[in-house]
């Protein structure tokens, strides 16, 4: 058996050719969890080969959009793929806050389509999801679910004003995999990432943005909540992390010189390891 994390989404929430919103999936043997549902998520899956029905579990890190406007897409799909059979629903893991709110009302504005395909087509049930709702411990992990010998334990981290945001760590025989989601760079982070085999981390750079053309207060203003390119660096050579892999980047790269500026900013702060600069459905494998 092997453990892999794919990165299902490398977007933001501004658009760009390529780059799904935001997602990240870990595979365990036939065990496969999805942290995150952007924009396009179920198109990704189905890329890389996927039946949506063999999805075990959804993990939310926090209630941004761009985490989640995949959700009812993939949800719904799941569904009508599975016509008159009778159906199982998806367990989806949430921090207790606004997340668990956006998953409890996430048909709401559906429900005229899904009573029709009921009445019309026969579905012999709906693809309402179910919420597992934990919370989030003060400091330290908080232990989420097990999917067999795939442990998942939960830790707050900082993004800002939003408020709760969490970053997962995913313990299998084969190693750990750790999930950032969006945060600062913060020691919650560090102390969840310690030991860990990859790091799949959220990366910010102020210098490209300005290179864009972006006000300097408006990077400020977005920075504040995200993690520089070069701090990653740091705290990934202080953990000796064997494998970093940078995605949720911003700005996307929109070329060659771009994504080698974002591997020499991490590089400058120290960090030795593998480092991957993610493309939609990049993988690493352990174990």
């Amino acid at each position: 058996m092997t453990t892999s994390v794919t990165i299902t989404g490398s977007g933001t929430p501004i658009i760009a050719p390529g780059r799904a919103g935001a997602g990240a999936l870990v595979r365990h043997d036939d065990t496969l969890v999805q942290v995150d549902i952007g924009r396009a998520t179920a198109l990704r899956l189905t890329e890389l080969g996927v039946a949506l029905n063999d999805l075990d579990a959804i993990l939310v890190t926090h209630h941004h959009s761009d985490h989640l406007l995949g959700l009812p897409d993939l949800l719904v799909t799941r569904w009508t793929h599975n016509g008159v059979r009778a159906y199982d629903t998806l367990p989806v893991h949430c921090p207790v806050g606004p997340a668990v709110d956006y998953v409890n009302h996430v048909f709401d504005y559906l429900e005229p389509d899904l009573a029709n395909r009921r009445s019309v087509s026969g579905y012999p049930d709906d693809p309402h999801p179910v919420v597992h709702a934990f919370e989030p411990a003060a400091t330290g992990t908080v232990h989420v679910a097990d999917f067999g010998p795939l442990r998942v334990d939960a830790a707050l981290v900082d993004h800002g004003d939003l408020e709760p945001a969490v970053a997962y760590r995913f313990t299998s025989p084969d190693g750990v995999i750790v999930i950032s989601g969006d945060t600062c760079a913060c020691a919650a982070v560090e102390e969840l990432a310690a030991g860990a085999d990859v790091l799949v981390h959220e990366v910010f750079s102020s210098s490209l943005l300005e290179s864009r053309g972006i006000a300097s207060e408006r990077v400020a203003q977005i920075g504040h909540h995200h993690t520089e390119a070069e701090e990653l660096g740091v705290m990934a050579a202080r953990l000796e992390t064997p494998t970093l892999v940078l995605t949720h980047l911003v700005p996307s790269p929109a070329t060659d010189e771009d994504r080698a500026f974002f591997e020499a900013s991490v590089r400058s702060g120290g960090f030795a390891g593998q480092l991957i600069v993610a493309d939609d459905l990049d993988s690493v494998t352990i174990g």
